[in-house]
């Protein structure tokens, strides 16, 4: 589909960013199966029955997306704040609010911890100037091509994406740089052509990247690849456990000496005749098969009688499984250590745990997430930046922004309302501790500051019936 618009070294641009999300494709889609729960079940010899089967499948237990939700749940933006005024802070935050992204923020940090990179996108919006378009991005769709000389800034990007046209199969790809964008059609990678092209009115590759980790040459990782595992351990022992269970949990009665063929006179097997040709019949190796003396069913209110002297009955002792679950236990213990989880969340164990160690188990946690708040908060800033370009603003003007998370922490309101009724009437300010109330946002509280300011305002001009929730004098 090449056309007179074509730019090679564009489109060899876009060819190379489609060549790399395609190599990293196959490790993206492993740990997106281990974060849903989809990973490699555990081991198994080849020709087990349906039994062993079924066990197989019951046996993995999704702790990388337990981790991953429980982290993902604490992050939160719930508020900007600029030097510039409550004012123009409320209409940063509108512009958040109408993308949806009160919601659509997880998905960046979700797929930062889990594929080490999170994408959101800034574009100005056509219909509305004051209101740019803010979109996450899937890193499985979208290229960033860092700079040589600075890891930490992009030069260009890609986004691709299929459409379905009469039938027919499109590629569709774009190139972002900061000077203009370029679209890219075709029947496939190896089959574009430059259809349509324009200036970028941002002046900056439009993608900010989410990325927990990253070191100083750039390189990012996930967080669930050192959780992979320590998965595998803790599904391989629960398959461990559920055969134990099914096959040897229980004594087990056991018959020796016992020659369950049926013999002739001589000695001789009795095989087993086809009634209407007296044939013999046989089993799948061609074999003649005997007749088989039922050696009776077993229970506690039967006799079992076997023919011969040498026949003995026996039984086998139960399979331990407190060992099992120890074992266990200690493994998604090891679990949760790596993944900063506290263990009880895990395990499910609350028993003789105060509120205190609760608070204490806490810990590990609570800095996992405040390290990625500190990352995820410098890309939320980015976005901002973006979204004022787009709106014709001035991204200088942010320098001072600052993004507020809300607190989403196991709190103990009684501990907050008591340390605010004894700090407060001794100068201590009141937001400080509305700030900390469990679901509180800048918000929020500057809502329920002027709900206080507007009822001590009725109270003070002598509406107390408006205050009051008792009967009124004349009832």
């Amino acid at each position: 589909m090449a056309t007179e618009l074509d730019n090679s070294g564009d489109l060899k641009l876009v060819r190379s960013g489609l060549a790399k999300l395609a190599s990293a494709l196959p490790m993206w889609q492993v740990r997106e199966d281990a974060a849903t729960g989809k990973g490699n079940l555990p081991y198994a010899p080849k020709g087990v029955d349906v039994e062993y089967l079924a066990l197989q499948k019951m046996a993995p237990l999704p702790l990388i997306r337990l981790a991953v939700r429980t982290t993902c749940q604490r992050l939160r933006a719930g508020g900007v704040r600029t030097a510039k005024g409550a004012d123009f802070d409320k209409e940063l935050w509108r512009i958040w609010d109408r993308n949806n992204l009160g919601s659509r923020q997880r998905i960046v940090y979700r797929d930062g911890i889990v594929h080490d990179r999170g994408i959101m996108s800034v574009w100005p919006n056509k219909a509305d100037k004051s209101t740019p378009i803010v979109r996450p991005e899937s890193p499985k769709a979208v290229w960033i091509e860092p700079d040589p000389a600075d890891p930490f800034s992009s030069i260009w990007a890609v986004k691709h994406w299929t459409e379905s046209r009469d039938d027919k199969t499109i590629t569709v790809a774009m190139l972002y740089t900061p000077k203009y964008w370029a679209k890219f059609e075709g029947d496939g990678a190896q089959n574009l052509g430059e259809v349509k092209r324009g200036k970028n009115p941002l002046g900056r590759v439009p993608f900010v990247t989410f990325e927990p980790e990253i070191d100083a040459e750039g390189n990012n990782s996930s967080l669930i690849d050192a959780l992979m595992e320590p998965q595998k351990a803790v599904n391989t022992l629960r398959f461990d456990l559920l055969l134990a269970a099914q096959f040897a949990a229980y004594r087990q009665r056991i018959a020796t000496g016992y020659d369950p063929v049926v013999r002739d006179g001589n000695g001789d097997p009795i095989v087993k005749r086809d009634p209407e040709t007296d044939e013999p019949i046989l089993d799948a190796d061609g074999l003649e098969q005997p007749l088989i003396r039922s050696p009776g069913r077993v229970g506690v209110d039967r006799m079992l009688v076997f023919p011969g002297t040498d026949t003995e009955i026996t039984d086998l002792s139960e399979s331990d499984l407190g060992n099992y679950v120890t074992a266990l236990d200690m493994l998604v213990a090891t679990f949760a250590a790596v993944a900063q989880v506290p263990p009880q969340y895990l395990i499910g164990d609350f028993k003789n745990v105060s509120g205190d160690l609760m608070v204490a188990t806490e810990a590990t946690l609570r800095s996992l997430v405040t390290d990625l708040q500190t990352g995820y908060g410098e890309s939320d800033k980015e976005v901002f930046r973006l979204v004022e370009i787009a709106r014709g603003g001035d991204a200088d003007a942010l320098s001072d922004l600052e993004v507020d998370w809300s607190d989403a922490d196991p709190k103990n309101i009684n501990q907050i309302a008591s340390a605010a009724s004894q700090m407060v009437p001794n100068g201590a300010p009141m937001r400080m501790f509305l700030e900390q109330w469990p679901g509180s946002t800048p918000r929020t509280v500057e809502r329920w500051f002027a709900d206080a300011e507007a009822e001590l305002s009725r109270v003070m001009a002598g509406d107390y019936a408006a205050t009051e929730t008792g009967p009124k004098p004349d009832e």
